[in-house]
């Protein structure tokens, strides 16, 4: 019989850490004789008879008898037991347990060990367990409930940065889409390498991050998977929070989609200046690692050594139109349930919460913002059935678990009171599950959502931030109706003056100043001394001064139609700068005529060149070129044009091309993650094409700069008529893509 290796088991008055504790419990073990084997087969038969025992995987002992782990109640027990401990000495084993429970500290609020996390509690994605084909799950290697772990080529630098964290702090971020590996190989790596002993903490808002900052807790990890959804959260978290942890020793480790990273790397945000500052300096404070939707030559073969001894590794590497680990994460089913739905009602429900996300909203959405938004997805005799039913049938299949816990709605705020399933329907809200939600949005992603989910969410939405995100969103679409409704409970609810100046110019574009006055009023009676709110004010009394002059002419005048349509459009842009030039100012010229082209309007820079204004002339020539009227850039030239023979040659040097679809695929991609200068390249492509589909879709998309591309074609096309074009500049459009009216005004 071996002795105990660090005291004797009958003085276990000098147990003060886990780690002594270990060490007794090691000498008990290695008196016993038993193998961790024996100690995994003995402790199997005890819970198969049920509590209070537990299973001892050999790397659980081995973790608990080496320190790497706290030491739960049940493992103790069942460990106690199989080693046939004495009674007197399981006693006092137990007493040094109790007394360590009770004085090594709690640790941050709610904070776990790092021994007790499991990876579902991390965010690890559930995978599918594979079965027989009679609904009986498989046996054999990766039955468990994550297949086995694929190293990636990027372990090796995420390991050594957590080793450095050890010893003084480090915040690691991984950069990926949905369902890349990315929380999975953060959980590898933390278990891996950090003590089971240290304190886990896995915050929900932004508070609980600052207040871990006023008492920070030595050898904690702080976990922010989704890290995106605590930037521009209230209250905010600045770049010092982090580095106040990092410096208290802590690691911090997270994950973040590429769409809010680079969202907030973009450094030009014109006149609403730079919001994502404190954002950047937070993110620029990381450690940034990359994680590819898809496994490199190396990873595959690390995969395909594996699949022997793992199906579900197996069978993701079979699949050739989906990423391995999507497939590992279910997404093939969460598509399926999407595609083919059971009921219309599932596919409505789905498609709404992805929509939802679509437009920028992340809450998760109420059962009745959910019922109301799935209207306009139905056909006429689907809504045929009543109402109330609709939701029953879409979460019987949305909300349920098909594989395991993989459903395509996922359930948030339940209290655990709920009993019935009508209990359960109050008690929840839903949002689509997340690779689902990128791949509805690739799907959908120039169909613009009917009128219910934009009503739906107008009404319902609460949040400040998500109606902001829901009025761009709407503004970007030119769904001028729905913008308004955000906007309007923006400035009533929350006085926030930015959706009250886009309210305002909404209100003036539809000539309806008196409401825009009023909203004003407003706002400046809320803050008098907010300069901002008076410039506002005092420039619509300037604006209702002109357009009083030109409202009796404009009955009859086209001319003074025109002009009348274009003060209420811009707010008098256009007037001050044509007032400035026809008395002579240089700069103005210059100025006016760069607007006049964004605009597309030809022939007021024709106006203008003739008037032999240089710049007119060049820009003229350069958008005759870009729209492939030859013929007139050729009449121009034989007039002596200079810009117009220069634009000339370049055409017929190097005849215009439309662009591939591969060009065109390769952009919208980049587009769609948030970077302005692809997506200012693909609507000038699309312009310099003439094509006007493809603009008006990457409107539906919300494409950066396609709302105005769309608005300057249409200016430039003399076959278009000149009032739809004004209309759909004040109106924009309807859910359907239709010219919007004053009809449609709420």
């Amino acid at each position: 019989m071996t002795t105990l290796s660090a005291a004797d088991s009958g003085d276990l008055s000098t147990v003060r850490s886990w780690s002594d504790l270990a060490a007794h419990l090691q000498g008990i073990q290695k008196r016993s004789g038993l193998s961790l084997g024996d100690i995994q087969r003995a402790a199997k038969k005890l819970a198969a008879s049920g509590s209070p025992y537990c299973e001892l995987p050999t790397s659980t002992v081995s973790d608990a008898l080496n320190g790497r782990r706290t030491i739960r109640n049940d493992l103790l027990r069942t460990l106690l037991e199989v080693l046939e401990v004495p009674s007197e000495e399981r006693q006092k084993v137990r007493q040094a347990w109790q007394r360590l429970s009770t004085s090594v500290g709690q640790g941050p609020a709610l904070a776990g060990h790092v021994a007790e996390a499991t990876g579902r509690d991390l965010g690890v994605h559930p995978a599918i367990p594979l079965s027989d084909g009679f609904g009986r799950p498989t046996i054999g290697g990766g039955s468990g409930e994550f297949p086995r772990y694929v190293e990636r080529d990027f372990d090796q630098t995420l390991r050594e940065m957590i080793k450095k964290g050890l010893q003084e702090g480090v915040f690691v971020l991984l950069l990926g889409g949905s369902s890349c590996g990315k929380t999975r190989s953060l959980f590898e790596a933390v278990r891996a390498l950090v003590p089971g002993s240290w304190w886990l903490a896995q915050p929900t808002t932004t508070q609980e991050i600052r207040d871990l900052v006023q008492v920070p807790t030595e050898d904690t990890v702080l976990w922010l998977d989704d890290f995106h959804q605590f930037l521009g959260a209230d209250p905010p978290l600045r770049q010092a929070d982090f580095k106040a942890l990092r410096k208290a020793g802590m690691i911090i480790v997270g994950t973040v989609w590429p769409v809010h990273y680079h969202s907030r790397r973009q450094l030009d945000y014109g006149d609403t200046g730079d919001i994502y500052a404190e954002d950047r300096k937070i993110l620029e404070a990381s450690e940034l690692i990359p994680v590819s939707a898809q496994l490199s030559e190396g990873e595959l073969r690390r995969a395909r050594a594996l699949a022997p001894t793992d199906q579900r590794v197996a069978t993701a590497l079979s699949m050739v139109d989906t990423g391995f680990t999507q497939v590992l994460a279910a997404a093939p089913d969460l598509v399926h349930l999407w595609e083919v739905p059971p009921t219309p009602y599932c596919q409505a429900a789905i498609s709404s919460a992805a929509d939802a996300r679509r437009l920028g909203v992340r809450v998760s959405l109420s059962t009745d913002t959910l019922a109301t938004a799935m209207a306009g997805y139905l056909t006429r005799s689907q809504r045929a059935s009543p109402a109330r039913t609709w939701l029953e049938r879409a979460l019987a299949h949305a909300a349920s678990p098909r594989h395991g816990e993989v459903t395509a709605l996922i359930p948030d705020g339940d209290d655990g009171s709920a009993e019935t399933f009508d209990d359960h329907r109050a008690a929840v809200s839903y949002r689509a599950a997340d690779y689902l939600t990128e791949y509805i949005g690739r799907a959908r992603r120039t169909i613009c959502p009917p009128e219910s989910l934009w009503q739906a969410l107008a009404r319902d939405l609460r949040g400040a931030e998500d109606l902001r995100r829901l009025a761009g969103a709407a503004l970007a679409r030119m769904r001028y109706t729905y913008a308004e409704r955000a906007l309007s409970r923006l400035h009533d609810e929350h006085d926030d003056s930015a959706a009250s100046a886009e309210l305002i110019a909404l209100l003036r574009r539809q000539d309806r100043l008196d409401e825009a006055l009023e909203v004003a009023d407003v706002s400046l009676a809320a803050k008098p001394a907010d300069q901002q709110r008076r410039d506002r004010w005092d420039a619509l009394i300037r604006l209702q001064v002109h357009v009083d002059k030109l409202r009796d002419p404009a009955k009859d005048d086209p001319h003074s139609a025109a002009q009348l349509a274009e003060l209420l459009a811009d707010g008098g842009r256009a007037y001050e700068l044509r007032s400035l030039a026809e008395r002579g100012n240089a700069r103005a010229a210059e100025n006016l005529a760069e607007l006049l082209a964004e605009r597309g309007a030809v022939v007021e820079l024709r106006e203008l060149a003739q008037r032999g204004e240089w710049m007119a002339a060049e820009l003229l020539a350069g958008l005759l070129a870009s729209l492939g009227r030859v013929s007139e850039l050729e009449a121009r030239a034989n007039a002596s044009d200079a810009a117009a023979r220069r634009h000339l040659v370049r055409v017929r040097d190097k005849p215009r091309e439309p662009p591939s679809a591969d060009q065109l695929n390769q952009l919208r991609a980049v587009a769609d993650s948030g970077r302005e200068a692809e997506a200012n390249e693909l609507t000038q492509l699309l312009f310099d094409a003439g094509d006007r589909f493809g603009l008006l879709a990457e409107v539906n998309a919300g494409t950066h700069r396609a709302a105005e591309r769309y608005l300057a074609l249409l200016a430039a096309d003399s076959t278009v008529d000149r009032i739809t074009v004004r209309t759909i500049r004040a109106y924009g459009l309807d859910a359907d893509g239709r010219p919007a009216d004053a009809t449609t005004t709420p």
